[in-house]
């Protein structure tokens, strides 16, 4: 870490590494990967004497250096695509696999949330019980254990209101649907 940090105060060679780093992303695989190898290896370099920083050609080998025997271990470092990627369905077809796109995906995020206000019904401790088990939490005792803290109150009176809560919440979701 030491020994990066002089790099980094040296604009133009951190700049001539991300020029060289963007000439060859198309290369590597990890173009972060590179970085931190060619800023290491200048750092060790321009440690061992602060007047090396006059020795621009020598440090544009290294930077040079760097990049060949990245290029060269890219060759043995794997990666897939997704077309590689494929699955047998149940008719006997490879399908491609298909990654989940999260910004389409906002549909489920605004019904899950007008669920949570309707159930909440404007009161702070149903909204606060609702917002818990929309993250996935549905442990009765921890839940107690924050409305303890939050509100006052005993632990175990909660947690009965929380039953309670979770049938009425049943109850109103069946007539829903």
């Amino acid at each position: 870490m030491k020994d990066s940090l002089i790099v980094y105060e040296n604009e133009w060679l951190l700049e001539r590494v991300y020029q060289v780093s963007d000439s060859i992303r198309n290369v590597l695989t990890d173009q972060t990967l590179f970085e931190s190898r060619c800023i290491k290896r200048l750092g060790e370099y321009l440690n061992k004497d602060k007047r090396n920083i006059k020795n621009r050609m020598y440090l544009e080998r290294i930077i040079n250096e760097v990049a060949k025997t990245s290029i060269k271990r890219n060759k043995n470092e794997n990666y897939q695509t997704f077309r590689e990627l494929t699955k047998t369905n149940s008719d006997g077809f490879e399908e491609e696999f298909e990654p989940i796109d999260v910004l389409a995906d906002v549909e489920s995020e605004v019904i899950k949330k007008e669920t949570a206000t309707m159930l909440a019904q404007g009161d702070c401790r149903k909204k606060n019980i609702v917002e818990l088990w929309i993250i996935g939490n549905t442990n009765n005792a921890y839940i107690s254990r924050t409305l303890a803290r939050s509100f006052g109150g005993n632990e175990e009176s909660h947690r009965k209101y929380i039953q309670r809560f979770r049938q009425s919440c049943r109850d109103l979701l069946e007539t829903a649907i």
